[in-house]
């Protein structure tokens, strides 16, 4: 089971793209980071660089799996939320 405080490590090795973005954020919960790698997300949409969306969602896919009940309360209540309320805007 991945716990939150490994969430960072693991989206660093899978995602070295966002190491950038984890630095800024300071804190270490999993709600913060999902909301970082959200943001990360969107970013990509935007720029249309889909390739790293792609991972993204991979990545998502294999911390929801392996994680733990925090670090996937912290995917659907964030992550999954997120794109949820993106689509109705």
């Amino acid at each position: 089971m991945i716990n939150p405080l490994e969430v960072p490590m693991y989206l660093e090795e899978a995602l070295p793209e966002i190491g950038h973005d984890l630095l800024l954020n300071k804190k270490n919960n999993a709600y913060d980071i999902m909301n970082t790698l959200i943001s990360f997300t969107f970013k990509h949409i935007k720029q249309r660089d889909f390739k790293i969306v792609k991972r993204c969602f991979k990545i998502v896919d294999k911390l929801y799996n392996k994680g733990n009940k925090v670090v996937k309360s912290a995917i659907e209540n964030v992550f999954v939320y997120s794109f949820t309320k993106m689509f109705l805007s």
